[in-house]
């Protein structure tokens, strides 16, 4: 029986994986980021409803916000996959972990509601934390390979 090209190497799906992973949470960290610095500017100042648009009220920083934590997770996911050659699967799985991020970070609705900004924070630094571990793994699997 013969390999073809497109077989994966041995510990390649770990290193994907890891690579997903790393990128969803390095996501939902920053989104959580945002998250607090929309509540924590609603709670300073109420704003002004008369105003509509896209320049209007706390809707910018949420749209920036998460634009920029989306393509954080991305480029993060990128990143860690450079052992693939293939920029195709390395774009599909950047985009993967960058959509996967905005899902995964609607758990920060919860948590605004149940532990307020602080709850907010510890969920950065949970995910500051995990990535840190993710990297220093991804980081190991990268001098061993």
């Amino acid at each position: 029986m013969t390999e073809s090209a497109d077989a994966a190497p041995d510990g390649l799906v770990g290193r994907i994986l890891g690579a997903l992973a790393f990128g969803v949470t390095l996501g939902v960290g920053l989104l959580a980021l945002v998250t607090w610095t929309v509540r924590t500017i609603q709670t300073r100042a109420p704003l002004p409803v008369t105003a509509r648009g896209l320049t209007a009220g706390l809707l910018p920083v949420v749209l920036l916000g998460t634009l920029v934590a989306m393509v954080a997770a991305g480029s993060g996911t990128w990143l860690w996959l450079a052992p693939i050659g293939n920029p195709w699967r390395k774009a599909m799985l950047s985009i993967v972990a960058g959509a996967g991020s905005f899902v995964v970070a609607l758990l920060t609705w919860p948590v605004d509601r149940a532990f307020g900004r602080d709850g907010l924070l510890a969920l950065a630094g949970l995910a500051a934390l995990l990535c840190l571990l993710l990297g220093r793994r991804l980081a190991a699997r990268r001098r061993t390979a």
